[in-house]
């Protein structure tokens, strides 16, 4: 075996780059950001994460005891859900 330890880049690309998903932002996202927003103007960046990580929490908890509700058919991407 040779100790040769030299890279060589391929003469040319060997296909176009595939671009990554855009995430699709629905209303409820908008929510989202505006509740933050207000959190954050009423409490403090600080207070406002620990109230998000709180409530993160308790849907966590829910989601944990199988309580967890499927995405509303009129929002998903195809009738399946997928």
């Amino acid at each position: 075996m040779s100790n040769d330890t030299t890279v060589v880049a391929w003469p040319r690309a060997g296909g176009a780059p595939a671009e990554l998903p855009k995430p699709i932002v629905r209303p409820c996202d908008w929510g989202l950001v505006g509740a933050i927003g207000a959190l954050e103007t009423q409490l403090g960046t600080i207070e406002a994460y620990n109230r998000l990580v709180a409530a993160a929490g308790l849907l966590k908890a829910r989601i944990d005891r199988g309580e967890a509700k499927p995405q509303s058919p009129l929002y998903a991407i195809s009738v399946k859900g997928l």
